[in-house]
């Protein structure tokens, strides 16, 4: 359901989970303002969510992350117009603050009246999108002998069809509604990346990135029907696969770099690789035939076909961003926000707005129904209105 001002719906789409509907981090909103009147940031409301680096997740007319305060994890709903807290909902947790600030780093997923979200503790909780009542929970540390991993689990829970899917080492499949185990994986070792359901010919699949490399899954039963090594200093591979046809690219930082691999009838072949492209968090966009993503500290854009580079641009950190109308939504590592024209011959700005006063802003922004969402580390939540 579209929110509504002065009785009109507002044209645009939700963004029920992390990287969109459609779990590529483009959205295909159209009409909204890109370029922003001088002096004049578009800044709505600000409102505060506890220390962490979970994006936000839109769905008729409420805005729904999780974020750490005094000893607990908070779930909180708000109004997408005023950033009225509709409600919220807090149990004991630790802050995981490793060379960050900590806090939750699971993204909530939204879908039909519920919300799933994911500790870094691996406690899977299903809420009552309405008032925040608790649905079902599982501590999946305890019921399926994993360990969270150093900077503790990040992976988001992610809805796909009648299935709630989550990483935490092992792959794990359970009914939305009820929480009942379709099915399990073994365990892979430390996770910090998100399952990306695809589909090629007639086999519904799932491209997931653990510690041991990118693994294809049958999404129906969570058998495996290909994989391919990937390792990591730290056992970090935090990146969502992108899903380009029976293609998928992966990224990792620490120097590691990147791939593109095409799943075939014998397995996944390596089609390109090189270091042009680590995404040691923040997860690449695929638009136009073009890869845009953050090398480390270096903003780039390769082309997907052969993986080479066709421009880099400096100045923005470890930053993080998601895509639409054919513009890049950026935020810098230092908190401010650029949208830039995305033309594979460089950088063109059309605005930019400093949103935060902090460092290690590596959350994406979120643009929907005209609002982008900007989340500092520290727990500060703001709302940019670019409405026409």
């Amino acid at each position: 359901m579209a929110p509504k001002v002065n009785g009109a719906s507002v044209a645009g789409e939700d963004w029920p989970q992390w990287r969109g509907s459609r779990g590529d981090g483009v959205s295909s909103e159209s009409g909204w303002r890109s370029k922003f009147e001088a002096g004049r940031p578009p800044i709505r409301w600000r409102q505060k969510v506890g220390i962490g680096y979970a994006a936000v997740s839109v769905n008729g007319g409420k805005l729904y992350t999780a974020g750490w305060s005094d000893g607990k994890d908070v779930i909180s709903c708000l109004n997408t117009d005023t950033g009225e807290r509709i409600w919220t909902h807090e149990y004991r947790a630790p802050r995981f603050e490793k060379n960050h600030k900590g806090g939750p780093a699971a993204t909530p997923a939204v879908d039909d009246g519920r919300v799933y979200t994911l500790s870094r503790e691996a406690l899977l909780i299903c809420l009552d999108a309405q008032n925040g009542e608790v649905k079902w929970q599982k501590k999946l540390n305890e019921l399926y002998r994993v360990d969270p991993p150093r900077w503790g689990f990040a992976g988001s829970p992610v809805v796909h069809g009648d299935m709630l899917l989550v990483d935490v080492g092992r792959i794990i499949a359970f009914d939305k509604e009820t929480g009942r185990e379709f099915w399990k994986t073994r365990n892979y070792g430390p996770a910090y990346s998100t399952p990306q359901p695809f589909r090629t010919g007639d086999r519904e699949l799932l491209a997931v990135f653990p510690k041991a490399g990118l693994v294809i899954l049958e999404a129906s039963t969570g058998r495996e029907v290909a994989a391919h090594q990937w390792l990591t200093s730290y056992g970090v591979n935090a990146a969502t696969p992108i899903v380009d046809g029976n293609r998928i690219f992966i990224s990792s930082g620490y120097g590691t770099g990147c791939a593109m691999l095409e799943l075939t009838d014998k397995g996944l072949r390596v089609v390109w690789e090189n270091k042009e492209m680590r995404n040691q968090m923040p997860t690449c966009v695929l638009m136009d035939g073009h890869l845009y993503g953050f090398d480390d500290k270096v903003l780039k854009c390769l082309d997907v076909k052969k993986g080479e580079r066709v421009w880099a641009q400096r100045g923005l950190g470890q930053g993080a961003l998601t895509a639409a109308g054919g513009k890049l939504i950026i935020m810098s590592e230092d908190g401010e926000l650029q949208i830039v024209d995305t033309s594979p011959g460089g950088v063109k700005i059309e605005a930019r707005v400093k949103v935060f006063n902090e460092s290690h802003c590596w959350v994406m922004p979120v643009l929907a129904y005209g609002h982008i969402y900007c989340r500092s580390p520290g727990g500060e939540l703001v709302c940019l209105n670019v409405r026409p």
